[in-house]
């Protein structure tokens, strides 16, 4: 495949995949699942490349190094790849589903910059990283770690040892700092008790949206949506949707995608502008 600032031998692209034109890919081998958005300035440079579904980047670096060879990055599907964010698969790196990546995180699997004749390292070996896990900002994590599933990683940790499933660490260098905490099983009361803060902080945001919107909670977890005659029903607890998303209801989407309760459909989220946004764009338009 060759569009320009795509370049493949050998590419599978998904349905309603969206990528930036000022994102640059090169790979022999590329497959990215379908609702996946990859944007701003993002470069992705690596021998084989497997991105799941649903995924969003944002100005990230992925590179493997041609001195490298067999480079090959493996990500699941429903990530948040934030700016900054930098993913060396120079001896291969794995990210399981549901891998939320914070700004200005490096994931190394080589490093060597100095003679080794004089007794500096050459470090060179995979990392793992497993599903539901939340690498927060200014972490680095070093060749040859394995990061279990459901574990949270603290801002600005160096990552230099393995970190088993279900905790909480941080530090430089990385500590346990609390154990088997993740998942926690919440009730029904303590689910509504999120959804209702997140229905009236949306109240709230309706005020400075060009659309008028009633959001009220229903029985157990769910939330009806209703927008220009068009009601949508939110399951927040088994994800499932009700009635037709238009713009307005997937806006509400977003917003929950926002507060922690992701509903996927293999589209992209999408949110409605801010009235001030929009004018301040109607006024860059004048203006040229």
């Amino acid at each position: 495949m060759d569009k320009g600032n795509v370049l493949a031998n050998d590419a599978s692209i998904g349905n309603d995949v969206r990528i930036s034109p000022d994102a640059r890919i090169a790979c022999d081998r590329l497959v990215i699942g379908k609702g996946t958005v990859i944007t701003g300035k993002t470069v992705i440079a690596c021998k084989e490349c497997v991105i799941g579904k649903n995924n969003f980047f944002s100005d990230v670096w992925i590179e493997g190094s041609l001195t490298a060879g067999d480079t090959k990055i493996t990500i699941g599907s429903e990530g948040l790849y934030l700016q900054g964010a930098r993913l060396n698969c120079n001896d291969g790196l794995k990210i399981g589903d549901d891998v939320n990546v914070g700004q200005q995180v490096s994931v190394w699997t080589h490093a060597s910059s100095m003679d080794v004749f004089n007794g500096y390292p050459f470090t060179k070996a995979p990392v793992a990283i497993g599903s539901h896990v939340w690498i927060t900002a200014g972490t680095t994590v070093l060749p040859g770690v394995r990061i279990g599933s459901h574990v949270v990683i603290g801002n600005g940790s160096l990552v230099n040892r393995d970190i088993p499933g279900g905790c909480f660490a941080a530090g430089s260098p990385v500590r346990i700092i609390k154990e088997n905490i993740y998942p926690k099983k919440l009730g029904i009361a303590e689910k509504r008790a999120i959804i209702l803060d997140a229905i009236e902080e949306y109240r709230t945001l309706l005020a400075l949206k060009p659309f008028r919107a009633d959001v009220k909670m229903l029985r157990g977890a769910k939330v009806s949506f209703s927008s220009g005659g068009n009601e949508t029903v939110f399951d927040c607890d088994k994800r499932k949707i009700t009635g037709e998303l238009d713009e307005f209801s997937e806006d509400f989407r977003d917003f929950l995608r926002y507060r922690g309760i992701k509903f996927f459909t293999d589209q992209p989220f999408a949110s409605v502008p801010p009235k001030w946004y929009s004018e301040l764009k109607k006024k860059e338009k004048r203006g040229k």
